[in-house]
């Protein structure tokens, strides 16, 4: 049974994979190299989830939002270095009197 779900496995490994390396505080030449293996495998996996998309015809592709922005993080890593000050936890802790 576990096969049929293969996909889907290697989907989920590739996205914690790729959210524990994304918040390392330093990253190297061998993490970003990490990092663009583990967004390829979340690019070639994320078919496996086509079968569970809603049966609306008008849907144009199979984007999906978050996946999308996380495309974006190599980018901002080269720019800014970590991504430590992304988290959100940080803003929350500056609302807490």
């Amino acid at each position: 049974m576990l096969y049929r779900h293969e996909g889907a496995i290697l989907f989920i490994h590739a996205i914690v994979n790729f959210i524990l390396l994304a918040e390392y505080k330093l990253h190297n030449k061998d993490i970003i190299k990490y990092l663009k293996a583990a967004l390829y495998q979340i690019n070639k996996t994320k078919e496996a989830f086509l079968p569970y998309r809603p049966n609306d015809k008008n849907l144009p592709n199979f984007n999906i939002p978050k996946l999308y922005t996380i495309s974006y993080y190599l980018e901002i890593i080269y720019i800014f270095g970590a991504l430590i000050r992304t988290i959100t936890e940080y803003s929350k802790r500056a609302h807490i009197p």
